[in-house]
């Protein structure tokens, strides 16, 4: 992917054309933001820009020089991940050529914790940067991850970041910048990057044939994703739609609607999900409330211009909304977020989701009466 095919990374972008252009070029560089928003992509492209043949800012992708680093074999572009300490060099460079050609997918190590050794820097940057360039007129490094250098590695490169050789650009690349040292973040120029918008997001994922998203999953996923493409790829499309369909349940009364049911479904939720999986029903319950308002409110096509993200059930919706005035979906939407947040703090999840389910039921039924009352006074 080109430079001038990342999207929703404007500014960091207009940083690093500005120095190329002005021959301002840092030796070392610190991109800084959110996972799965577009770091190691831009990091890799502005790699292959530096020793692209035709010398421009955005790499041609013709030249021998761009084929070689689309395909991680050029000889003076390098790209380092953290990994386990006992893989083998030859599936290390499998698994991150897969990561690279499969497009926003970081290394898959299952389990086992990750780093970048002490070994590695050695081997891969500082040896390396202290050889003249084989092919290009610059050394290339990416640290992806570079907050995973255990505190020997970092200072190993500390020193290359001290006295860089001529020709030489590292980029480290990290979503938390404070557990760097501050000796090596003081010696690199931060590039913000941002969360991404749901519509470049959805963009991304239907316009990009690996990912194999269709445009309804695509919405859905990159309103769930909260500004990541790398987290919006990670959702597992046929489970989603699984969960859509309980929530949706949930919410219009069909599931958990008598108090045994209720009872029921709190404890399922409580007791058969992990707390990353519960706060993502609650996110999930937060967009239904988001439909039900933009819906009651007379609103209409968001998320994002495209229609209601619970669209496949707009009936339930749009009847909820004519039940519901706009200060109870309101309070509604504060209790679920509540839920949310006290399921972050690690509250008991049995009475989150008892109390959270029963203020959607109470709230339903309400409704319920209170339109009955109306019809009958009429």
């Amino acid at each position: 992917m080109p430079l001038s095919r990342i999207r929703g990374q404007d500014h960091a972008l207009g940083l690093l054309r500005s120095a190329f252009e002005s021959g301002r070029l840092s030796h070392a560089y610190l991109f800084q933001g959110p996972d799965g928003v577009g770091k190691e992509t831009t990091a890799l492209e502005f790699a292959a820009a530096l020793n692209c043949e035709r010398e421009g800012f955005v790499a041609c992708g013709e030249c021998r020089s761009c084929r070689m680093a689309r395909a991680l074999s050029h000889p003076d572009i390098h790209l380092v991940f953290p990994a386990p300490r006992d893989i083998k060099p030859a599936a290390l460079a499998e698994i991150t050529a897969a990561a690279v050609r499969d497009g926003y997918r970081s290394p898959d190590f299952g389990r086992k914790p990750v780093i970048i050794s002490v070994e590695t820097v050695l081997s891969e940057v500082v040896a390396k940067a202290n050889v003249r360039p084989y092919v290009g007129p610059w050394k290339a490094f990416v640290l992806a991850d570079a907050d995973k250098m255990t505190s020997e590695a970092a200072n190993a490169l500390l020193k290359t970041l001290e006295e860089p050789p001529d020709k030489t650009v590292i980029v480290l690349t990290t979503s938390r910048p404070s557990a760097l040292p501050a000796t090596v973040v003081s010696r690199c120029q931060r590039v913000p990057f941002t969360r991404l918008p749901p519509a470049i997001i959805e963009e991304i994922l239907t316009s990009d044939p690996r990912l194999g998203y269709d445009r309804e999953t695509a919405r859905t996923a990159a309103a769930l994703a909260r500004g990541s493409v790398g987290r919006a790829v990670r959702t597992d499309g046929a489970a989603l739609e699984a969960e859509l369909e309980r929530v949706a349940a949930i919410m219009s009364g069909k599931r958990a609607g008598s108090v045994s049911s209720l009872l029921d479904e709190a404890g399922a939720l409580a007791f058969r999900l992990g707390r990353e999986d519960q706060q993502h029903i609650l996110n999930l319950m937060l967009l239904w409330l988001r439909d039900v308002l933009l819906t009651a409110a007379g609103g209409g096509r968001p998320p994002e211009e495209g229609g209601l993200l619970y669209g496949r059930h707009e009936r339930a919706v749009r009847e909820q909304a004519r039940l519901l005035d706009l200060p109870a979906i309101e309070a509604l939407v504060l209790k679920v977020d509540g839920a949310r947040r006290a399921i972050e703090r690690y509250s008991n999840p049995a009475v989150v989701f008892t109390s959270v389910l029963l203020d959607i039921a109470v709230a339903r039924r309400r409704a319920a009466r209170a339109a009955s009352g109306n019809r009958s006074e009429v």
